[in-house]
């Protein structure tokens, strides 16, 4: 009797806060609502990414990813939407390896995002990162989802 007790305790241990993840959390608030204002979705979805993916763009991309954009400090330095810079965002930051978040967004919609902000708390780089710059982190962020 004392074993089962213990085993349901368990249970509840881990079935309870599994259960709190997914109702606290919006769809929202797991990424699949977009960042582009209404008006601009239709244009921004369609934007063409103008660098290629190889290892060379990837690296670089990586590179901003960890330095020069700072999106590790929110992102998390795998992409997660765990960066310390973060934790008191609503919703929280992205989750660039989920990969209903990866189908559900266009490279131009990420572009854009990158480039102008978003109403959540991200700041916009397009002041800081080039054109090339911001396409080779699309290009980066496609990477962590794979």
């Amino acid at each position: 009797m004392k074993r089962r007790k213990r085993g349901l305790l368990w249970i509840a241990v881990i079935i309870f806060p599994l259960s709190l993840v997914t109702s606290v959390y919006s769809s929202d608030e797991l990424g699949l609502k977009p960042r582009v204002p209404a008006d601009k979705l239709a244009e921004v979805k369609g934007l063409p990414n103008l660098v290629p993916a190889n290892p060379e763009t990837l690296e670089e991309g990586r590179e901003i990813f960890m330095g020069k954009g700072i999106c590790f400090t929110c992102h998390g330095s795998e992409g997660r939407g765990d960066g310390p810079g973060g934790a008191s965002f609503n919703p929280r930051p992205r989750n660039f390896t989920a990969a209903d978040w990866q189908k559900a967004r266009t490279d131009g919609e990420i572009f854009w995002a990158i480039t102008k902000g978003t109403e959540y708390g991200m700041i916009a780089f397009e002041d800081m990162l080039s054109v090339e710059e911001r396409w080779m982190l699309v290009n980066y962020i496609r990477k962590l989802g794979k």
